[in-house]
């Protein structure tokens, strides 16, 4: 009995051993299975790490920052991981599409015609280039921004005049009283002195040439019977009549005042029609300077002269809106109106409307070439088929 009972012992105890030292084969399958999936997972976070990382620095500012949110949700989970859930894709479609743009950056950057390639943009606040032969806007760049007309009112003024002088209202040789408030009129002066006459035509090249703002009230005051409130009156009835519908006048000659403004489509407006209406005035725009009284005013148009084709027109400047101009040329028989205004100096300015005005005829012309490939290959066509009828 004693001998039965040792067998199965001596069977048992050496299997038990072999247990203890080796282990269960199914338990280190088991075991080794989860190792490999937890190496596997491992792999598969650290290569997510990875590509986050390389993300994160080839990416942009705006799109490291949505990286680094879900790689912070990676390390800790709950909220985070909610956010960083909704920041990817919000990444990845911002690189994949450009916001719409605003309503200011479509007027900045107008189509231009076809014949316009490149980039274009001027360092100023406002400007617009038109074609004077039909009205088309070749360009404009913020072209309805309020900006204040300093001399540029004067343009306005000088039409009302010119308009009289055509009714028969007024005469050129007509003598004007100038008043003290006329005379004291500051900024750009003819000097007038308080009590002289002076001839109409005087004041007129005075205020085109020299942008005498003296000259100016003092006719304002002599149309109005001593207030100039009448004839400045006029001057916004006639702005509303020409299509100038954001511009208001407080004064004859652009001197600073609240609430007096303009825009860069409504100076072309005006100085399109004033040009159209009264061509003749180019012989005193288009002079580089004026004498009175022995004293020499030159024109601060800096492009007459300068830039081909330049006859006009004029120019302005107050701390509140910057250096202005209206600027008018003629090459063939096109005439452009270019106006710039908000420039940063006069340097500026007149940079800047030389390359609105080069770009101006550089457009027309490439659109006159073009229209003339068109014309050839329509008459070529015509005379292929004239000679196919006939054949």
């Amino acid at each position: 009995m004693r001998k039965w009972m040792m067998f199965p012992a001596a069977v048992v105890v050496p299997f038990v051993l072999l247990l203890l030292l080796f282990g269960s084969p199914a338990a280190d399958a088991k075991t080794g299975s989860h190792e490999k999936k937890a190496t596997k997972t491992a792999s598969t976070a650290t290569t997510k790490k990875t590509r986050v990382e390389n993300q994160a620095k080839a990416a942009s500012p705006h799109d490291a920052k949505h990286v680094n949110t879900a790689k912070g949700a990676n390390q800790a989970p709950g909220k985070n991981a909610k956010e960083a859930a909704k920041a990817e894709p919000s990444r990845k479609k911002s690189r994949h599409k450009a916001p719409a743009p605003s309503v200011a950056a479509k007027e900045k950057a107008t189509p231009l015609p076809v014949s316009y390639t490149g980039e274009f943009q001027l360092d100023t606040k406002a400007s617009l280039l038109m074609d004077m032969k039909n009205g088309r806007v070749l360009y404009a760049q913020e072209a309805d921004l309020p900006i204040p007309p300093a001399s540029l009112t004067k343009v306005l003024t000088l039409y009302l005049l010119n308009e009289y002088i055509q009714a028969g209202k007024m005469r050129v040789d007509e003598t004007i009283p100038v008043t003290q408030e006329a005379s004291h009129q500051g900024g750009s002066t003819m000097r007038l002195r308080t009590g002289e006459q002076v001839p109409l035509e005087e004041l007129i090249k005075g205020i085109a040439i020299a942008s005498a703002n003296d000259g100016c009230m003092a006719v304002a005051q002599y149309l109005g019977h001593g207030d100039p409130a009448p004839f400045i009156a006029a001057m916004n009835a006639k702005a509303k009549e020409l299509g100038m519908t954001n511009s208001v006048f407080f004064n004859p000659n652009g001197l600073p005042a609240e609430g007096q403004v303009t825009t860069a489509r409504d100076m072309a407006l005006l100085a399109k029609q004033y040009l159209e209406r009264f061509p003749e005035t180019l012989s005193i725009h288009s002079s580089t300077e004026f004498t009175y009284k022995n004293r020499v005013r030159h024109n601060s148009n800096s492009l007459l002269g300068k830039v081909e084709g330049v006859d006009g027109l004029k120019t302005g400047f107050v701390c509140a809106s910057g250096f202005n101009i209206v600027v008018t040329a003629k090459r063939g028989d096109t005439r452009l109106v270019a106006v710039v205004l908000g420039a940063k100096n006069r340097r500026v300015r007149e940079r800047e409307a030389t390359r609105l005005v080069e770009e101006g005829f550089r457009i027309v012309a490439a659109e006159l070439r073009q229209g003339d490939d068109k014309q050839v290959a329509l008459s070529g066509a015509a005379s292929k088929a004239h000679e196919a009828k006939f054949h």
